[in-house]
């Protein structure tokens, strides 16, 4: 076997380059205003609803396309996965936002319909769980 010999200076300068390509490897997390903006535009949908806002429907289904291309921006990888990687755990359910939707949803069944007050404190109810929810489950990544 060869011994290769190399200064701290080259190990310093190889290994400073290894932490450049990984940290140009990572992706950047998901900036929290965009989990505000569909959390507040949950809160607006669930509103509009209990006011009777005739196209609450369009709302919702602008904030399912922006889920649906959020979870896909979000499980982009800049970089392929390598079969020499180390297995990993799979990650652990969020209970929190299984339960989120059911917390909500009875909102526009008890809150009179019509009413803008109990409309509008819904809407900030449902804004405040669902951002919290999507912040949470983020920061847990």
């Amino acid at each position: 076997m060869e011994n290769n010999n190399i200064s701290k200076e080259e190990a310093r300068a190889a290994l400073e380059q290894v932490d450049g390509i990984e940290q140009s490897a990572r992706k950047p997390p998901t900036p929290t205003w965009a989990y505000a903006i569909l959390g507040t535009s949950f809160g607006v949908t669930i509103a509009g609803t209990i006011i009777g806002w005739k196209y609450w429907w369009v709302l919702f289904l602008l904030i399912v396309v922006a889920c649906i291309a959020l979870a896909i921006w979000d499980n982009n990888r800049n970089v392929r996965p390598s079969m020499k990687q180390p297995l990993q755990e799979d990650p652990k359910p969020n209970w929190a936002s299984a339960l989120a939707p059911m917390l909500v949803f009875p909102l526009t069944w008890l809150v009179p319909e019509g009413s803008v007050v109990g409309g509008t404190i819904a809407g900030v109810i449902t804004a405040v769980i669902f951002t919290a929810v999507m912040i949470h489950e983020s920061r847990n990544r």
